[in-house]
């Protein structure tokens, strides 16, 4: 579920920065079988329209990474159409990165990309068979295709929504397909907020939409913008949970060497909003807190070591 540590790395003069993991799914927390809307609730996962049946389901017939992924699928019986959100963001830099794998003769599948509502969708991706992907810009109804996907084999989507500029970037398996418009941000006026991910192989261009088969695997939301300065090369593997969260929650500091650590969580203007003095760390720590909704920073300190992370409240 969610992973709080940011994924990328950047190396400066005696520094090193991360940048912020919003959002982290890879499946391998639940069993198999189980309904990814209904385990994880609390990771942001929904149903379109509230039926059981549009649920992705967790499974372990394909995985990139651990043992399980999730199963977009139309078999008659389950009909996914799963959400996965979180607070809206009208202002900043986002990447999201998905992997997929389409096994051999699927009619594809669907990634619609909306507010946290699910009412504005300005762009999707169409999975057309199983080699070929398409992102559009519905405003603008221009596109970028990716047409030399291999069948059976995982494939990395990454996108990279400027809302600032009003700008998309397309990119598969590492190379660039293509940059172009989004209402996402300031200028268009919708708020970026969730992803839905559909059994359904939609074709813009004939209006078919056949029932879809895919995998996904090792889900990921960042914050282009915001840095968090690595105290050390060897970050401890602290996990928050559940997140989001209604302001009770917890951390699991696995076993990290905190000695007399302090908590301190900060609102995004900076502002000290709870402290709480950890004389003792044990595995589990929970903490109980009364904010408003929104985006707050975790910082976990001690004289050696420094974590930070990001929780949010509903």
């Amino acid at each position: 579920m969610n992973k709080v540590l940011g994924i990328v790395l950047m190396l400066l003069p005696s520094m090193a920065f991360s940048q912020w993991s919003l959002m982290n799914e890879s499946f391998d927390e639940y069993n198999v079988g189980d309904l990814v809307s209904t385990v994880g609730a609390s990771n942001g996962w929904g149903l379109w329209t509230g039926l059981d049946a549009e649920s992705c389901v967790v499974s372990t017939d394909q995985f990139l990474s651990g043992t399980n992924s999730g199963h977009v699928f139309d078999d008659g019986t389950t009909n996914t159409r799963a959400t996965w959100s979180w607070s809206d963001y009208i202002e900043g830099k986002y990447s999201f990165y998905a992997n997929i794998f389409i096994p051999e003769d699927s009619d594809g599948g669907f990634i619609g990309f909306h507010d946290s509502l699910n009412l504005e969708m300005p762009h999707s991706i169409s999975i057309l068979g199983d080699s070929a992907l398409l992102f559009l810009d519905w405003e603008a109804f221009e596109y970028l295709e990716a047409d030399n996907l291999s069948a059976g084999e995982w494939h990395e989507i990454h996108l990279i929504f400027d809302l600032d500029n009003a700008t998309s970037e397309f990119i598969v398996d590492e190379v660039s397909i293509g940059t172009m418009g989004t209402s996402f941000g300031t200028t268009g006026g919708i708020p970026f907020g969730g992803i839905e991910f559909g059994a359904y192989a939609y074709n813009p261009f004939t209006g078919q939409q056949p029932p879809g088969d895919y995998y996904l695997d090792d889900l990921n939301l960042v914050d282009e913008l915001s840095l968090v300065e690595i105290s050390e090369p060897m970050m401890p593997s602290l996990k928050v949970m559940p997140n989001p969260s209604d302001g009770t929650f917890t951390i699991d500091f696995n076993g990290s060497p905190f000695e007399h650590a302090k908590l301190t969580m900060m609102d995004m203007t900076g502002a000290i909003v709870y402290a709480k003095t950890l004389s003792l760390v044990s595995d589990l720590e929970k903490f109980q807190t009364s904010m408003d909704a929104g985006v707050y920073l975790i910082e976990v300190a001690d004289d050696r070591h420094t974590w930070n992370s990001r929780i949010i409240i509903k």
